[in-house]
């Protein structure tokens, strides 16, 4: 028998682990941006001996645990040649996802033996067969990011509370603190474990009269380690509580005003994620098939009979413990925004498995022990081929829904920032002496940072810059070709001034999404070119720090918000500037005998993006702002003063109104 088991579990894990690694370096494409984030933190937490984060900072704050078991990956996979990459980061959600699917067969196999005289020895492979086949769960089986765990701890800890109350082993009990703790470090939707658990061991010791000395025994010991393996992260959540829970704040109901969802209708969209008749799932399609519930037809039929079963038998604790989780579970989406959001009630995907699981045990037990006449006896003996028959359909139906109609819609370009991700590489793969800009995205994005930061003796990053707002160039001619890589769905302008700036810029590359429309192009100007768009109005001021001002263009626009007046500052850099200088750009009134100010903007070069202290000897800066004119504003003559400052009170010039450039004649 005990070699039977093992088999048949080897036969689970190959079904769970073909279903998480079947064509894994494609599906899902690219590389998000919270896979990217975590693969940093675990490329760090690789290389870098003395940096060991309880808590991610970044990203809103991020859980560790899957960035020290990426961190681990990434070790093996370089070792054996690979690279590191969002492969090797969704190798390591299907291993956890492949565990998960253990823990509940053996999670299952403690409930069998709690209430044998209801459960067959079949259930525990129907329940784990059900999660090795549930999309929901092969979905994020197949992201390197952190839901993926709370799943694994759910089952483990449920697995290792009836084992110690059966066995008394101290093992297990232990065994349950950890895991209590794992899921602390996991992520904030597994927070809601360890007082589920404490529920859980509360209905046991109320039930279970002769087992109370070892559940009391059992349960202050698995407390104790969690005490104990959760101080350092505990530490941390005293001396800095709000970034800590920053994340739940953020998305909790009624906290930003996102959605108009109360409780009620967040209870009732995760109520509904689990009728496939009625479109009522996730509709984000990085987490789901827009609109699809998280179980398909045939798996929901042995989900809501094995929910009827255990509300008849609510009064025994097997049945209860599993409502009580799917409850608890669905918690973390019920309380927060967005609903239904499946990653982040990835954890119910356990009790719901277990859920299914005396679903289906119900009709493989009324087949195989019917007591009934020999006609009907006939008849029911077909039962487990209903349980047979809605695993393989249910299983099917998962493997086309997410291989075939999820994979291919054409949204997962952008919502898997796969463009982004090719930028990267292309970048990467460059010589280290290539001149490359690139706008409108920042370099530290993580899914550009990643491509460069990992990968020995690469190109690095580009000049980043947001080219609606600025404009970095040579102010000669250049020796050796310079690139710029404009991803033009997002920076509309750049494609309409660099024809004026380099008439003999070409195109020689183009990364078009998956609707054929083009994502991002690269234009090279070439060696021995010079600028030709000269300013407007030009100029000779010297600013000081390196800064010289060339001259602007001012230009008028009529809007529906009133009027703007666009102007774009020429600045030549002799040296890079040693401080972070806010530029200001105001408009005044000088009749009045007593300067009146119009209009004004105060703003760091490029809205942000490309800050004076990253700006280098030699370059030219097209820097534009816009004044939002006042519309009582009349014709006439109105002088621009510009002038830059810092936090701490240095300006440029030192005259407090600034330097007068010109003037500007408004109709």
């Amino acid at each position: 028998m005990m070699r039977k088991s093992w088999l048949g579990i080897l036969i689970l894990l190959a079904v769970a682990l073909g279903l998480r690694l079947w064509r894994i370096e494609a599906v899902p494409p690219g590389f998000h941006f919270d896979e990217s984030f975590e693969g940093l933190e675990a490329w760090r937490i690789l290389t870098d001996p003395a940096y060991r984060p309880i808590f991610l900072t970044g990203n809103f704050g991020v859980a560790p645990a899957n960035a020290y078991a990426n961190a681990l990956m990434f070790g093996l996979w370089t070792g054996l040649g690979g690279e590191p990459g969002p492969t090797a980061m969704r190798v390591t959600a299907a291993l956890f996802g492949a565990l998960g699917v253990v823990a509940t067969w053996l999670a299952a196999d403690e409930l069998r033996r709690l209430h044998p005289e209801h459960l067959t020895r079949a259930m525990p492979w129907l329940a784990a067969a059900l999660l090795a086949t549930m999309r929901w769960h092969i979905h994020f089986s197949r992201m390197g990011i952190e839901p993926i765990l709370v799943p694994l701890a759910a089952a483990a800890a449920l697995w290792l509370l009836l084992r110690g109350r059966r066995t008394q082993s101290v093992a297990a009990h232990v065994g349950l603190g950890i895991a209590l703790a794992f899921s602390l470090y996991a992520y904030q939707g597994g927070w809601v474990l360890p007082p589920l658990m404490t529920l859980t061991w509360a209905l046991l010791w109320l039930w279970d009269r002769e087992h109370r000395r070892v559940l009391a025994f059992g349960g202050a010991l698995a407390a104790a380690m969690v005490i104990l393996l959760t101080l350092p992260l505990l530490s941390f959540a005293l001396s800095q509580p709000q970034l800590f829970l920053l994340r739940p704040e953020q998305v909790a109901v009624g906290a930003g005003a996102a959605t108009q969802q109360g409780l009620t209708e967040n209870a009732l969209a995760y109520l509904r994620m689990f009728v496939p008749l009625v479109e009522a799932g996730d509709l984000d399609p990085r987490r789901n098939l827009p609109g699809l519930a998280a179980l398909n037809l045939w798996q929901a039929i042995p989900f809501w009979s094995g929910v009827a079963l255990a509300l008849w038998r609510i009064r025994q604790p097997g049945y209860a413990i599993l409502l009580l989780l799917l409850v608890g579970l669905l918690m973390p989406g019920i309380v927060s925004e967005y609903a239904p959001h499946y990653h982040r009630v990835l954890g119910a995907a356990a009790p719901v498995a277990l859920l299914g699981g005396l679903g289906l045990d119900w009709f493989w037990r009324e087949g195989v022990h019917s007591s009934a006449r020999p006609v009907w006896r006939a008849l029911r003996r077909l039962l487990p081929w209903v349980s047979a028959v809605l695993l393989a359909a249910g299983a099917v139906v998962s493997a086309r829904d997410y291989f075939v109609r999820w994979a291919t819609l054409p949204d997962l370009f952008h919502a898997f920032d796969v463009g982004l991700w090719i930028l990267g590489q292309q970048i990467a793969a460059q010589p280290a002496d290539a001149v490359i800009y690139l706008t409108p995205r920042s370099a530290d994005h993580p899914t550009l940072a990643f491509a460069w930061e990992t990968q020995p003796g690469s190109h690095g990053p580009p000049v980043t810059f947001d080219g609606r707002h600025i404009f970095p160039l040579r102010a000669g001619d250049v020796t050796a070709p310079e690139q710029y890589i404009v991803i033009e769905e997002e920076d509309f302008r750049t494609r309409l001034l660099l024809p004026e700036l380099f008439p003999d810029a070409a195109i020689t590359a183009t990364i078009p999404d998956w609707q054929g429309r083009i994502y991002a192009n690269t234009y090279v100007r070439p060696a021995g070119s010079t600028p030709q768009r000269q300013p407007a109005v030009p100029a000779a001021f010297e600013v000081g720090d390196g800064m010289a001002l060339a001259g602007y263009d001012a230009q008028l626009a009529q809007l529906e918000a009133g009027r703007i007046l666009y102007v774009q500052l020429y600045w030549d850099v002799h040296a890079v500037p040693s401080q972070n200088w806010t530029v200001f750009v105001h408009l005044v009134d000088e009749a009045a005998g007593a300067p009146r100010l119009l209009a004004g903007v105060d703003s760091l070069p490029g809205a942000g993006s490309l800050p004076t202290t990253r700006w280098q000897a030699g370059w030219r800066i097209l820097d534009e702002y816009q004044l939002l004119l006042p519309n009582e504003l009349s014709a006439g003559n109105y002088a621009l003063f510009i002038g830059l400052y810092t936090p701490d009170g240095a300006r440029l010039p030192a005259a407090e109104i600034g330097l007068r450039i010109g003037e500007v004649q408004i109709e």
